[in-house]
């Protein structure tokens, strides 16, 4: 008996010599992919630890993608060295529900015969995907590329506008540390806007430089916000793209491909854009499953290419929240 518990030892040794010698090539292999450095090593060891729990954390998740469990993947992304405490107190959406909506709510619900799916990516009308970096402008991120997308539907002509400045000059909201895209939309309706490349995006707020003879004016007969999931399937199909607010949970930032559907509340923190919808069959449940196609504000690094597949008509991480749009003319 004694010499079988030693032998049991001594395997159980030589598998985590073996486990840790694998997590030190992941853990180097991915410090280079990301280009992170740390200040001492102190941090390197606090950061290895929290990026550690994360690989554990994803390793369990994709093995219940994989038996059909979860319709969604996870990816041990440039956020896994963080903590989830970390993670979740990223926010940069700041929430209209105890303010009075000073905007007009849509309703589209007496409009019928929707469209089975919606990409606004196939119109040209849709930028690439940009990176907010550090800064809490997500905000910025979604009026901005609304903008850019109804300009462009009006005019087919897609342009790069500037997050920078309303960052910087956009006084109902607060730069880095959060705002709203519905009083971002109000701006730009009452000032305009430059392009990107005549007031680049830095990543921090900084004083205003806005030059009122080099914005862009909008006719915008009006911005405002929708109610419910059929009318924000509605307002996407025949006007174009929205911004939305969602709870950008712990789950959520680890995200890589398939239908994201949990692991968040639905008190929204972080603001992206609805670009399309869409249904897809799920063979092991035999149920079709709505979905919404989101661009984030991450970088094409982040997710699918920049973007995620969010469940659709279950108020997904509060993504039917606070849904805003606008209404330009040519």
């Amino acid at each position: 008996m004694q010499a079988e518990k030693l032998v049991l030892v001594l395997c159980a040794a030589i598998a985590c010599v073996f486990s840790s010698e694998f997590l030190d090539q992941e853990w180097k292999a991915w410090k280079a992919k990301h280009e992170k450095e740390y200040s001492n090593f102190r941090d390197e060891i606090f950061r290895r630890k929290a990026w550690e729990a994360t690989w554990q954390k994803v390793q369990k998740h994709n093995q219940l993608a994989d038996q059909g469990l979860s319709r969604y993947r996870m990816a041990v992304n440039k956020f896994a060295d963080m903590t989830p405490e970390e993670r979740t107190s990223r926010k940069c959406f700041h929430s209209n529900k105890k303010s009075q909506n000073y905007v007009p709510m849509q309703d589209y619900s007496r409009i019928l015969n929707i469209p089975e799916s919606v990409d606004w990516r196939d119109s040209k009308c849709v930028n690439p995907v940009k990176n907010q970096g550090f800064c809490g402008s997500c905000w910025a991120f979604a009026a901005v590329g609304v903008f850019e997308s109804h300009h462009c539907i009006k005019t087919k002509k897609l342009v790069e506008f500037s997050e920078q400045q309303l960052v910087d000059c956009d006084k109902g909201n607060d730069g880095c540390c959060g705002g709203m895209p519905d009083k971002a939309m109000a701006y730009i309706t009452s000032h305009g806007i430059m392009q990107e490349k005549e007031y680049e995006y830095s990543g921090k707020q900084f004083q205003c430089l806005f030059k009122p003879d080099n914005a862009l004016g909008f006719n915008v007969t009006k911005y405002y916000i929708l109610p419910g999931e059929d009318n924000m399937a509605l307002s996407l199909a025949f006007d174009g793209p929205m911004a939305v607010g969602i709870d950008a949970s712990d789950d959520f930032q680890l995200y890589c491909n398939g239908i994201f559907e949990g692991g968040c509340t639905t008190d929204p923190n972080h603001a992206v854009i609805i670009v399309g919808y869409g249904t897809e069959h799920d063979e092991e449940s035999n149920e079709d499953i709505d979905y919404w196609i989101v661009r984030n504000s991450w970088g094409e690094d982040w997710g699918d290419k920049g973007y995620v597949k969010m469940r659709r008509n279950t108020n997904t991480c509060g993504i039917a929240t606070e849904a805003s749009s606008v209404d330009l003319t040519r």
